[in-house]
Formats: C-alpha cells, sequence, structure tokens
C-alpha cells in the first residue's frame, strides 16, 4: 500500500530478499538473475500500484520528468516478486504521448543503495511509433547476432491499479551498469545525444548565436545539449569529446586514420553504421529527418570513445535504400570510407548483416513471424495502441497491426536481396582465407543437389582450421573450434570440423524455404573487439557464400 508520501530508506535488497517496510518480506525465487527479468521468450507481466491522482497527472502532464512513488511487482514464473519505494516518470522525445506514456523505472530514487537484480533502472516502451511493436525488438536481436552491444528486451503486459494499460518492451537502460556488462566498466562519463537538425560531426569553431550548441571548444556548448550526461551525473568531462570531434575534422588526409584510431575503434564503428543501413533507420546516425540521432558515447577510462545503439522504431523504412545512403553527409563516415580498408569493412559488414539476417524464409523473417505470434493476443487486447501517422503519435487498430506485420515481412525479404546486388555492385569480395567449395555431399559422400531439413551434409573447402574437432553425441552445438555455418541466417548444428571439411546438421526451420538458400562459413578471430562478445561476427572471416536447393522434408 502507498503512503502519502514515499519511504525514502523503508526498503532495501539484501541477498536475495526485499524488504517492504516493518515484518513484510517478499521472498525473490532462488536463482533469478536479470537475464529472466529480460528474458524474451515469455511475454513477461509488470503491475504498477500508484495513487490514482499521481497516475493521472503524470498522462497529462506526460512532456514534464516529474517522478512518482510506486509499488513494483514482477510476475516471474507465476510469482509475485515486489518492491515497494520504486519511482517512475514519463520518458522520451517526440515518442512522449498521454494516452499510453512511455516510462522510466527508477528503482533507486528514494533510496539510493536500492538496486533490482544489479541494475538501478530499466525502460518500458509503449511501441506508440511502431505499429507492428517488432521492429526495435527485432533490430536490437540481429544487432546482438553481429556481436554490437544491444539493449536486452522482452514484451511486458503493465497493468496500473489491475487495470491492463497494454503491450510494452522492457528495455535494459543504457547507464552504467549497461557499460560495464558490455565495455567492462562503468565509471567513464556517458552522453545521450540529443539531435539538432543537420548536424553531422562538423566542427565549427565559433557560435553565430548565443544559444547555438555544437560549436567552439566552450565545454557549455556541448553538455547538456546535445550531448546529455548520464542522469544523476553531476561531474563529467565533455572536453575531450569536443577535441576527438575537432581532430578528425582538422586532420589532413594523411594523419586522419591515426588520429580517428587514438579514440575510437573504426571497424566497430562502421559496423554500428552498417547495421543501422541495413535495417534504413531513417532517425540514426545517418538519419534523415532530425540529423544524428539516437545514439549514446561512452568514454573508458583508456579514453578511447564507444558508441552504443538505441531506439530502433523507425527502422525497415525503405528496402531499396541505397547502402551508402548519407554516408557522405557525415564528416566521420565519409572520411573513414574514403579510405580504401575501411570502406571494404563497411562493405564487410553488410555482408556479415545480410547473411546473418537472411532472406525469404531467413532467421530475421523467422523471427519475426516468432514474435508475433507471442504477442498477437497481447496487442489484440491493448486499448491505448497507437502508431506514428506523419509523425503524431495516433490511435492503432488490429488491422493496422497486421497491416504493418505484414509490411515488416515484405521488408524483410526485399531488403535482403538489394543489399545482396548493391554489394556485388560495389565489387565486394568475400576474404579468401575461408572459402567454401559449391559441392554438398550426403553420408555416403555423393553429391547432393539439395539439402533437406533434419539431413546431416558435408561441406567441403578450406581455411576451417589447423586441427579436427569432433562434436560430443549428447551436446549439440552450433559452434566447434572457431567455425559456425550459417543457412540463410540459421545457425547450423556442427557435428565435425576439420580443415577442409565440416559435417552439419540442416537446420530444421529451413522446413518453410522453397528455391534455393545461401550458405556461408564464419571463422572467428583470434581477438576481440572491445565491447564484442567472444566469436562475435564482428570479429570472425566469412567465407563466400554459396547457394544450394532446399528439399522438403520426408513426411511422416
Amino acid at each position: 500500500m502507498l503512503t502519502d508520501r514515499p519511504r525514502t530508506r523503508g526498503s532495501r535488497l539484501i541477498g536475495l530478499c526485499l524488504l517492504a517496510g516493518p515484518a513484510v518480506l517478499a521472498q525473490v525465487p532462488a536463482g533469478l538473475t536479470l537475464e529472466d527479468f529480460f528474458d524474451a521468450s515469455k511475454v513477461q507481466e509488470l503491475r504498477f500500484e500508484i495513487r490514482p491522482a499521481d497516475w493521472t497527472k503524470l498522462k497529462a502532464t506526460y512532456l514534464d520528468n516529474t517522478y512518482y512513488p510506486v509499488e513494483f511487482t514482477w510476475l516471474a514464473n507465476g510469482k509475485e516478486v515486489t518492491v515497494p519505494d520504486v519511482a517512475i516518470r514519463s520518458r522520451g522525445r517526440g515518442s512522449r504521448s498521454s494516452i499510453k506514456p512511455n516510462l522510466r523505472i527508477d528503482f533507486n530514487r528514494y533510496d539510493p543503495e536500492q538496486k533490482f537484480l544489479g541494475v538501478n533502472s530499466a525502460v518500458l516502451k509503449a511501441n506508440n511509433q511502431d505499429a507492428s511493436m517488432l521492429k526495435e525488438r527485432s533490430v536490437f536481436k540481429l544487432y546482438a547476432r553481429l556481436g554490437l552491444p544491444a539493449s536486452m528486451q522482452a514484451p511486458c503486459r503493465l497493468f496500473i491499479n489491475g487495470e491492463y494499460v497494454g503491450l510494452f518492451l522492457l528495455t535494459e537502460e543504457v547507464r552504467s551498469e549497461y557499460t560495464t556488462r558490455y565495455l567492462g566498466e562503468g565509471s567513464g562519463d556517458l552522453f545521450k545525444y540529443d539531435p539538432f537538425p543537420s548536424y553531422y560531426f562538423d566542427w565549427r569553431p565559433t557560435c553565430g548565436k548565443s544559444d547555438e550548441v555544437a560549436c567552439s571548444t566552450d565545454p557549455a556548448r556541448w553538455a547538456p545539449a546535445p550531448f546529455n550526461p548520464e542522469e544523476n551525473k553531476s561531474k563529467f568531462e565533455i572536453a575531450p569529446w569536443i577535441n576527438f570531434i575537432r581532430s578528425f575534422n582538422e586532420a589532413s588526409d594523411a594523419n586522419f586514420a591515426s588520429v580517428v584510431e587514438k579514440s575510437i575503434d573504426p571497424k566497430v564503428f562502421l559496423n554500428h553504421i552498417a547495421a543501422e543501413s541495413y535495417v534504413t533507420d531513417y532517425d540514426s546516425m545517418l538519419g534523415d529527418v532530425f540529423g544524428m540521432n539516437n545514439f549514446f558515447v561512452y568514454r573508458g577510462k583508456e579514453g578511447k570513445f564507444d558508441f552504443l545503439l538505441w531506439d530502433k522504431d523507425a527502422s525497415y523504412d525503405w528496402a531499396s535504400r541505397d547502402i551508402f545512403h548519407n554516408i557522405n553527409k557525415n564528416v566521420l563516415t565519409r572520411r573513414l570510407t574514403a579510405i580504401p580498408q575501411r570502406k571494404n569493412e563497411y562493405l564487410e559488414a553488410l555482408y556479415k548483416l545480410v547473411v546473418l539476417a537472411g532472406g525469404k524464409d531467413g532467421w530475421l523473417e523467422w523471427y519475426n513471424r516468432q514474435s508475433y505470434n507471442q504477442i498477437k493476443e497481447a496487442v489484440y487486447a491493448d486499448k491505448n495502441k497507437q502508431y506514428s501517422k506523419s509523425g503524431v503519435e495516433t490511435p492503432s487498430t488490429n488491422e493496422i497491426f497486421e497491416a504493418q506485420i505484414a509490411a515488416n515481412e515484405k521488408y524483410v525479404i526485399e531488403r535482403a536481396a538489394f543489399v545482396w546486388n548493391a554489394l556485388t555492385e560495389a565489387g565486394y569480395v568475400p576474404s579468401n582465407a575461408v572459402t567454401l567449395s559449391e559441392q554438398v555431399v550426403n553420408e555416403a559422400r555423393e553429391a547432393v543437389s539439395a539439402i533437406t531439413p533434419g539431413a546431416v551434409v558435408e561441406l567441403t573447402g578450406l581455411g576451417f582450421g589447423e586441427e579436427t574437432l569432433e562434436a560430443a553425441a549428447d551436446k549439440p552445438v552450433t559452434r566447434l573450434g572457431k567455425v559456425s555455418v550459417y543457412i540463410n541466417g540459421f545457425e547450423a548444428q556442427l557435428l565435425t570440423v576439420a580443415p577442409d571439411r565440416i559435417r552439419i546438421k540442416i537446420p530444421v526451420e529451413l522446413g518453410t524455404s522453397t528455391g534455393t538458400t545461401p550458405i556461408t562459413v564464419m571463422v572467428s578471430g583470434p581477438t576481440n573487439s572491445r565491447g564484442t562478445r567472444a566469436g562475435s561476427p564482428i570479429n570472425g572471416t566469412f567465407s563466400n557464400t554459396i547457394k544450394v536447393a532446399v528439399a522438403a522434408p520426408p513426411s511422416a
């Protein structure tokens, strides 16, 4: 029960227990982790108890950042986990709404020492700019498959005072806990970029107007706008970031590469740009509407900067968008891709993305279909759902939801085909360090003209490793040694990996495929770029891609 004022020290996470006032104990089920909270394999459920007047005021003043106290309950595996003295507020920029507000959950607003499963906060995205409610979720999943840091997310039903408010996207917030998880440290300076039109990292030594930002060397012209420091951080350094922008603008062509490499990892940055380009996010670092948008910058203890992704509701915009669209608008991307090695890294990143996404009946289409089936009931019951119509949050319907789901599927298929062709036109050729031959053989070592879902086949080629490895019969794996195999985006089960051959089991998900399907081999690199996971495609070498016909599995 909520009191007239939030308790300031009445609750604190101690071990696995949440103390909620005198003699009240809520036990967290043993073994629950943050990964369980963001488990996307199920639709999560959150319940907030809030004073009705506060909820009414939050919606009426949705443009404000005023916090309101709630009692927070997470339904975890059928058991209620309750935390009192939690704060919520309206959040977002163009997505703010009085009907279905986006919410920030702050666990330590009233008790600085209170955390929930190790974090101080989380975000509930109303998905009120995307009628399908699936774009960001699928895009973040693709980014994570590539190896880029991407917030954990899960669909979530939200109840306020017992009333169903709608389906939200429970999202890991980019804060110090996030950078610790993905970058290994959290004490550096974290900035969220707040956009203003037509700015693309150009250097302006003087400011033309008294209120102009992103100009001169005056820190007050850069923070808190357009680079907004992490919430509750009163001490931060913006000068190194200003100096970096100035340095790569003023560097000569001969010195540019060395100047940039001192401050960022260009390859990882270009993978970030390629990821946004692949999903044609019009509200991104190469955005069309607001200039640059929706990214964070983190400065670590070694003085280097990391770019972190955020907010992908505006993806799936234009399937035939040029792969170099707006590259030349942004000073950093223009100068990087003018270097042949870096341009090839950008194209290589797009190649990896189209391999991971797959085309018709591929992984990304499958993931969207699975996610649609998972959330459909909750979306249909959501009476507050909205979507963006000409930039305005507008009431949505089940028919609009279904139409956008169909549009997403069409986009995924068309974008893959477009990027394959665009890479060919750009002259991209995969590294020959790992090569895959056209021949596929069966268990009898006979060449096959088509692969069958669930069947075992052998691929041949070069560069797969230096030794022969066998997978344990009782432990199916999709990575053996340093090798992974992607078939239309699905990871194949590996049975044997030798320097010149790989035995695999064809993914059963290909059962719906028709025509031909692409097969690509990845060999992981010896080192991991900062912020990328071990064995991530960013650090790996992809072979050429062969295309093989798919035969329907035998009927039972």
